[in-house]
This record gives structure tokens, sequence and C-alpha cells, in this order.
């Protein structure tokens, strides 16, 4: 069967499909985000590309110095395919790994003139070629494996196998150039028509998995862009906390969680005292400082189970889950104390007042605040820095 095939017709059918890939990659590059890295890729396959038009556009018995050309070429290919996998995975800082497989290049060539010249010997030049991409093809391979981000990535490692299987392909090609007999014929040789057809199925699926991969990683900057605009829209910017938007959104799954589970479920509302004051007298700014430093303190007063969330100007709430309406008193006059107790930079003391309140069986979410927040209006009420525990049932949520 591969008898039969026309290795000239080969040629040119492998260089069609090595110019469509090439234009693929250009257009790639040219027109979508591409990563540190492919640059080397869509040189690999240009000098591809490159070395089959050579290789199907030379006559019969094509010169010594031509065929060292396209051999070159085709040796740069896997250089400049390592370069972009190192760039691309940040495998190395130094360029002396990079360097490395451009000098046996070189020393290559060398060779290659030696027996082009000095001791003609086609077979000798096959070797030379066929071992030289087989090194290059398997550290192409195997180097980048030494980053976390290669071994855990399907797509790499399917590449790595693709690699592997080329190298093999060229220690099989330098073997049989080895052998007794007659020197390889370039033009009718099997050998060479399984090169050919291995290159194309090899090139194919190559640049298939390095598109893939510059896509996976943009896909992956975007999934990390979105879960940040995602984050920034449920965080406070000033204080860093979670804002209302997020507790509204958490409040309900934790009442559900309290039914179901039969737990109790509280709720503190916190204002800081004559706040406005602070603004007036002070700046903005320090009030700034002053929320900054609340929402500090009550990091360090609440439990990692707790949400604690800044309500909007001076208000903050924090959600306590598994804790009924006195023991969340009891946590709110800790809280009311440690902030009583603080000198804060540029102002002096401040007070907060604090409304606490359990669910009830079957109270809503809004109704559940709007009673905790009654009691907070009741503290302030009352003559503020105290805390005040809402009205109400005191019991645990049963189960649904």
């Amino acid at each position: 069967m591969i008898a039969s095939l026309d290795v000239r017709t080969l040629a040119v059918v492998a260089l069609i499909v090595f110019m469509s890939i090439t234009a693929i990659l250009l257009l790639v590059f040219f027109t979508r985000r591409v990563y540190p890295g492919f640059r080397g890729w869509l040189l690999w396959q240009i000098c591809i590309t490159l070395g089959m038009l050579a290789f199907a556009l030379r006559g019969p018995d094509p010169p010594p110095i031509q065929m060292m050309l396209i051999t070159g070429v085709l040796l740069l290919a896997p250089t400049f395919l390592y370069d972009g996998l190192i760039r691309f995975y940040g495998v190395y800082q130094s360029i002396w790994p990079s360097g490395l497989n451009y000098l046996l290049v070189a020393m290559v060539l060398a060779v290659e003139w030696y027996f082009a010249y000095v001791a003609p010997d086609l077979d000798g030049r096959i070797v030379a070629y066929s071992l030289t991409r087989a090194a290059l093809m398997f550290r192409c391979a195997i180097e980048p494996l030494q980053v976390a981000a290669a071994r855990r990535s399907p797509s790499f490692l399917s590449l790595v196998v693709i690699m592997v299987a080329v190298s093999i392909n060229d220690l099989h090609h330098a073997w049989v150039a080895m052998q007794p007999g007659p020197i390889v014929d370039l033009i009718e040789s099997d050998s060479v028509r399984r090169a050919l057809l291995s290159g194309v199925a090899g090139d194919v699926l190559a640049a298939y998995v390095l598109l893939l991969l510059n896509s996976e990683r943009l896909e992956a900057e975007l999934r990390a862009a979105r879960h940040d605009i995602e984050l920034l829209a449920r965080t406070d910017s000033l204080t860093g906390l979670w804002n209302r938007r997020h507790f509204e959104d958490t409040v309900e799954t934790e009442i559900e969680r309290a039914r179901r589970y039969g737990t109790p479920l509280s709720l503190l509302t916190l204002d800081a005292d004559h706040f406005k004051r602070i603004n007036d007298s002070h700046g903005h700014h320090v009030g700034d400082d002053v929320l900054r430093e609340i929402a500090r303190l009550l990091g360090l007063q609440i439990r990692r189970s707790d949400l604690l969330c800044r309500w909007g100007g001076e208000e903050f709430m924090v959600l306590v889950p598994e804790t009924d309406g006195d023991r969340a008193a009891a946590m709110a006059e800790k809280i009311r104390e440690r902030v009583a107790a603080h000198e804060f930079d540029g102002v002096g003391r401040v007070t907060v007042s604090i409304g606490v309140g359990q669910a009830g069986p079957h109270e809503t979410a809004d109704a559940w605040l709007r009673r905790v927040d009654a009691a907070l209006y009741e503290a302030k009420l009352q003559g503020r820095n105290r805390v005040v525990l809402a009205d109400g049932p005191a019991v645990a949520v049963p189960v649904a």
C-alpha cells in the first residue's frame, strides 16, 4: 500500500497541509489573544512549511548544499517548538537550555557538511538528521513536565505522546539508514513515504493541541476574571467585607438550612454611634478609617462560620448560625465592649449599638431583619452603646 504512493505527490499534499496549518496559526496570532510561547509555535510551523516546500521543489539529484539547507530549516522547527513550550510554561529563566538546541543544530550541520563534501554518505546524513530531531522532540516532550501545570494538563500530556511517537519514528529512520545495504533512495524509499505520512499526521495533531493549550489558558483567565468580577460585586470596597448583596443572597440559604436541621439562627445588626459627628469633625477620610477599624475588630470577635458584612454606611450585619438569641446577645455584648475599649487613631473612643434577634420558626427574612432593626433602633433610643435583644420567639427553628 505505502509502496504504491508517489513520494512527490505525498510531498505536495504534505506541503498543502502544512501551509494550511501555518495560515491558521498566523490568523490566531494576529487576531486572537495569545500567550508567551505562541510565537515559537508559529515559527515551528513556518520552518516545517518552508522545509517541505524546498523538499517538494527539489530536483531528482539536488546538490548537497540544498539538502543541507532543508535539513537546517527542518531542525530549527523543533528548536522553535521547544522555545515556545518552555516560555508557555515558564520552565527556565535562563536562555542556555534553548541555546543548547541551536548549538546542537549548528554541530549537526557541520556533520552534514562532512558527509556531503568530505566523505559523501547519504545514510550518514540521514542518521545525523534523524537522531538530532529525535533528541530535540524528546526535549520538547519531557522538559515542560517539570512544571505542575504541564503535568496536570491532559492536552499537554496528549502532546507528549505525539512528540514521543515522532521521536521513536525518527529513531526508526536512523536505524533503517544504518542497516547494511543500498543507500536510501529519497525518491522511492518506503522510509521517506512513512516519514511524510507520519509528519503530516503528527503536525496536524500537534498544531491542534497547541491551539487547544492556548484556548484553555484563555478560558482559565476568563473564568478567573469572572470570579474576580463576581467577588468584587459581593465585596465592600472600603472594608473588604462582604456587602449587602452577598448577605441577601446568603440569608435565605441559611434560614432554609436552619429549618432543615432544626438549629437556631441569629442576627446581629450593629451601628456606629454618632458617626456623622466623626465625619463632620474629622473629615470623611478619618470616618473611613474608623469603619475599616470597626470591621477589623468585628472580624476578630466572630467565628469562621459567621457571616460578617457591611450593610451600608456605618451599619454592619453578623449572621450567626447554630446560635440562639441569648448566646448571640452575649456575643454582641463582647463586641460592644471590645469596640468601646478601643482607641481609634485621631478620634479616640467610638461606641456601637447592637440589635440582636433569633429567626422565628416561620418568619421570612424580611420580617426577621425588620424585627432586628427595630431592636437596634431601641438600643439607640435607650442611649446608645448597648445591646438589645429583639422581642419574638427565641426557640430553635423546627425542621420543615
